[in-house]
């Protein structure tokens, strides 16, 4: 009797034991807590690699084309309904240079170097003429105002060509600079219409001509040069 009680005793502990084994076995961090050990240090994950939006050479980089939506969504299109203009990286390195060069927003300048792009192609025009018009008419500060009374990107005369601004909205849709630029580009590009196709005289009428029309249109093709040389790549300074 007593040594059947004993092997019922070694046959508890065993299996006691065993499960003690198999309980470290796949719980070794417990076991080290009731021990009072510490559980060895697991490898440190490997760190992710740093990632920047700027490349070695600091330069900025964008997209091949993307949808321009800083805020408001997409630009709209020509004809005033919703459209998906893209911001290709020449126009966003364009918008950039606008911005350092005359102290306005990156932002708020890109969508309309896109639409001009699609006016310039629409039109026949040389590349980056619209530009430079905004640029020698208004440093591209959109709600500026002429003393004979010019105003927007564009410098156009709302009370004189007020039916061009009915398809937009009325007559204050001058205040909008998407409009002011689409009103001022199919003036010019009605001008150079006039004039025979001839974007120099087409610019001398926009202007108004007189002796002063010359200066302007060297400014005017100055500028276009920067532009052009910008959107290409290549850097120029933003101060003359």
């Amino acid at each position: 009797m007593a040594l059947r009680s004993l092997l019922t005793l070694v046959r508890v502990l065993g299996a006691l034991a065993l499960g003690l084994v198999l309980y470290a076995w796949f719980h070794p961090a417990s076991l080290a807590r009731w021990t009072g050990q510490r559980p060895p240090a697991s490898p440190p994950a490997a760190a992710a690699p740093a990632t920047s939006a700027m490349p070695a050479g600091g330069t900025e980089t964008f997209p091949a084309a993307q949808p321009y939506n800083p805020a408001t969504g997409v630009v709209p299109a020509s004809d005033g309904t919703p459209g998906l203009h893209t911001v290709t990286p020449s126009q966003a390195a364009v918008a950039h240079w606008i911005g350092a060069r005359y102290g306005v927003a990156p932002d708020a300048i890109a969508p309309l170097v896109a639409e001009a792009d699609v006016l310039t192609r629409s039109y026949r025009l040389s590349p980056n003429l619209i530009m430079a018009v905004m640029a020698i008419e208004s440093n591209f500060h959109p709600y500026i105002q002429s003393e004979a009374g010019a105003q927007g990107l564009m410098q156009v005369m709302p009370k004189i060509h007020s039916k061009r601004y009915e398809k937009f909205g009325g007559k204050t849709a001058f205040l909008d600079p998407m409009v002011s630029l689409r009103v001022g580009a199919e003036i010019l590009r009605d001008c150079i219409k006039l004039k025979d196709g001839s974007e120099a005289e087409g610019l001398r009428f926009y202007f108004g001509g007189g002796p002063a029309s010359d200066t302007y249109i060297e400014k005017v093709r100055a500028e276009q040069g920067r532009l052009t040389a910008v959107a290409r790549g290549r850097h120029i300074p933003t101060t003359d």
